[in-house]
């Protein structure tokens, strides 16, 4: 039964739209209304509300910054806006609860620790802005000042996975490592379910075939083009399956991509479907096969991987920081190496040929998902975090 902590906290959205997001916004949103069931409140700070008649828990409310929509200052006004939140706040926030990479965000942790002293919880949920700080270029420089600011200032560091922390000491060799914690990302696992609607547009594009689907941003760090290269192997020794890529990405990448396959022939065997919803997402899982990961660098635990998983599908995954901590190589999918673009499509070929082996691996992926990456198991972990956070800064 859910219980209550003498805490109020603070924590952002970029983009206040619930479910109907298609993006980790509809993640964090369900998160967050869940965690308020755990402490005495909980501020949710945006400033992009969508959904202004989204139902909201009596105890969490939605605290709407001014936005300046001029690009030259939007960023920096997003800065200031968002960092100030907290301090302005200070006298009925107990502590900060920061899951993105995003400068407002980190800034907000820095600036509430130099001008009142807030205690703060940052999480990392992957390690894409890690690697050596010389290897940072443009925008990724940026980002990394506010994360290097935030990662000194806040009480905890919040880590899915112990196979992160390599990537992390490397960027930041001084990071006070008693500060880090580890708990699992997750996922709703009564949404997220094997049985249930399938997606009428995955089943017309399936025709009968079966199918491998991805889900995330579509771009190079993510081996979208891997996946599509793999596949076209696996299409050379059985031509009953397609291939899905839910997701938006950079407009020229994606435009390069559907050019590339309708060059090789491949128009009738990937399909591009841009952003999904995330209300939709569970019934476009159940209508696929195989859920396959690609990803070159930069994972936490993915969410979309658990999704798939707590549908019942198996996992053809690279082996990326905490990934083989969900994606068990021979029991709940394969691992593969990344850009090992041949093992990657033997891997898909082995699922897709093997019915019953398919079968027994998304029975054991949902388990493990019920079992570790469950929002009931992991959320009362972070409450409990925020208010021990929260109680050494009283």
């Amino acid at each position: 039964m859910p219980w209550f902590g003498m805490v109020c906290a603070m924590t952002f959205i970029g983009r206040l739209e619930g479910v109907n997001a298609p993006s980790l916004h509809a993640q964090y949103f369900e998160e967050y209304v869940l965690l308020s069931r755990y402490v005495d409140g909980l501020k949710v700070v945006t400033d992009n509300v969508v959904a202004r008649d989204a139902t909201l828990p009596p105890n969490m409310e939605v605290v709407e910054l001014p936005a300046i929509r001029v690009p030259k200052v939007y960023g920096a006004t997003k800065i200031l806006f968002y960092s100030m939140a907290p301090v302005l706040s200070r006298n009925d926030v107990d502590v900060l609860y920061v899951r993105t990479f995003s400068p407002p965000e980190l800034s907000a942790i820095w600036v509430a620790k130099t001008l009142s002293d807030m205690p703060s919880v940052l999480v990392l949920p992957g390690t894409w802005l890690f690697g050596h700080p010389s290897e940072a270029r443009g925008k990724e420089r940026f980002y990394r000042f506010f994360l290097r600011k935030a990662l000194d200032a806040c009480d905890r560091v919040v880590l899915y996975s112990k196979l992160m922390l390599p990537e992390i000491m490397l960027y930041h060799p001084k990071l006070d490592v008693s500060k880090v914690v580890y708990i699992h990302n997750a996922v709703n696992v009564r949404r997220f379910t094997p049985d249930g609607e399938v997606s009428h547009r995955l089943m017309s594009l399936k025709d009968g075939r079966k199918c491998v689907l991805y889900v995330g941003r579509v771009n190079e760090k993510k081996g979208v083009r891997d996946l599509i290269r793999a596949f076209e192997i696996v299409l050379s020794k059985q031509r009953d399956c397609i291939l899905v890529v839910a997701g938006s990405g950079d407009k020229e990448y994606v435009e390069g991509l559907v050019k590339e396959v309708g060059k090789a022939g491949l128009d009738h065997h990937v399909y591009f479907l841009g952003p999904v919803p995330n209300r939709e997402m569970p019934a476009l899982m159940r209508a696929a096969d195989i859920i396959a990961y690609a990803t070159r660098e930069g994972e936490g635990i993915p969410r979309a991987l658990l999704e798939g998983m707590a549908c019942g599908k198996p996992v053809v995954a690279t082996e990326v920081a905490g990934i083989p901590e969900a994606v068990i190589d021979g029991v709940t999918g394969f691992l593969v190496k990344p850009r090992d673009i041949a093992a990657l499509a033997d891997r898909l070929s082995i699922l897709l040929m093997d019915d019953s082996l398919r079968r027994e691996m998304g029975l054991r992926a949902r388990k493990l998902v019920e079992t570790e990456f469950n929002y009931d198991t992991v959320i009362p972990k972070i409450a409990s975090l925020l208010r021990e956070v929260a109680s050494s800064g009283r």
